[in-house]
């Protein structure tokens, strides 16, 4: 396997889809539910990216941002409704935060550019 990728996902349906996607891509991910599994997980060793849905996210893990910005690279996506919260994901230092439909049809190309370097 190439990289690896932490993801922080409650919803597991969604999550597989992003796991099996990342194995294609030559990536292991993963799959944490909570931020406390989330940071048990960074802790272990950084990975080449974090993936996070914002919406589940907002409330509690900010602080894990400040651990890892810098480190690896920080994507995040969220409810299209929910544009106040895409913003401050960009203010605390996400690197990229997409609508989740929009996550969806780039996740191919942001796991092989992930995978490729």
């Amino acid at each position: 396997m190439g990289g690896k990728v932490l993801v922080f996902e409650p919803d597991l349906i969604f999550s597989s889809r992003v796991e099996n996607a990342a194995s294609k891509s030559g990536l292991e991910a993963i799959v944490t539910i909570t931020i406390d599994e989330l940071q048990r997980a960074v802790w272990a060793s950084v990975p080449e990216a974090l993936l996070v849905n914002l919406d589940a996210f907002a409330s509690t893990g900010w602080s894990l941002v400040e651990s890892v910005r810098g480190r690896c690279r920080l994507i995040g996506y969220y409810s299209h409704v929910d544009s106040k919260l895409a913003a401050e994901a960009l203010v605390r230092g996400f690197d990229e935060v997409v609508p989740r439909r929009t996550f969806v049809d780039k996740l191919s190309e942001i796991l092989a550019d992930l995978s490729s370097g």
